[in-house]
């Protein structure tokens, strides 16, 4: 997908993505989880979209903020009520000047595998430990990719189905670059629409070498939101570092 940027991906999810990702019990654990962990401090979000959990984390007393390079998510979140108690920022997380130090920041989904190259992972790392108070805590939300799906570096599933719609995922990867490019494409009564997204797929070991290397320790991952316990090989799961 030669074409694909930031706001396309925002262009072309913005509308459906709370509809997509509507899941009560799931954002009340993250925001359950978050909360639990967040320190005294300001907290940020980065890439917080249309606030589908950062909205919630404020309404429950925490001082928050988000950073979302996508005008079109930034409107979603503008939107809805209690948008005012979140301090949005619309730009590039690796390069807004926040002017001040954070408790906590997280990732939630695969945002940090929006990042398409190790050296831009790595430099939101080394933004994050900028940004981090002392001991301050960075949660990242990973999900791996599925070897066992893929046929040549490609593979045609079907990702949701319901009586009104079908969405279909078409892939390809680049295994040199850990890139992974996916066309959804939903078919309903209203007719045929797409939605792309490409992310930089990586390991648990990857992230926790990029973390090390950045200056953070790793004191905790679990395989959800609940805080299921990890174990080596799970495909989803959320880390906790801490700054040194």
């Amino acid at each position: 997908m030669q074409s694909y940027s930031f706001e396309s991906y925002g262009q072309a999810m913005a509308p459906v993505f709370d509809a997509i990702n509507d899941d009560p019990e799931e954002v009340a654990a993250i925001v359950a989880f978050l909360r639990a962990r967040a320190g005294d401090g300001p907290v940020l979000e980065a890439g917080i979209g249309t606030g589908r959990v950062g909205l919630p984390l404020a309404e429950a007393g925490v001082e928050l903020h988000g950073v979302e390079i996508s005008e079109a998510m930034a409107e979603q979140l503008r939107a809805k009520p209690g948008a005012d108690k979140v301090e949005l920022v619309v730009g590039d997380m690796n390069e807004v000047d926040l002017g001040r130090e954070f408790s906590m920041v997280y990732l939630v989904q695969g945002t940090f595998g929006s990042l398409l190259s190790e050296e831009n992972q790595r430099r939101f790392l080394a933004t994050a430990h900028r940004l981090l108070a002392p001991g301050g805590r960075l949660v990242i939300e990973t999900m791996e990719v599925d070897e066992t799906r893929f046929t040549h570096d490609q593979y045609v599933a079907t990702s949701l189905l319901d009586v009104g719609y079908a969405v279909l995922s078409a892939a390809m990867r680049e295994p040199g670059t850990q890139v992974l490019s996916i066309q959804n494409i939903m078919l309903g009564a209203h007719g045929i629409q797409v939605f792309p997204v490409k992310f930089r797929y990586y390991t648990a070991e990857q992230l926790d070498g990029m973390a090390e290397d950045t200056g953070f320790t790793l004191v905790e991952r679990c395989v959800d939101w609940g805080a299921s316990p990890y174990e080596k090989g799970d495909l989803n799961h959320v880390s906790v570092f801490e700054k040194r």
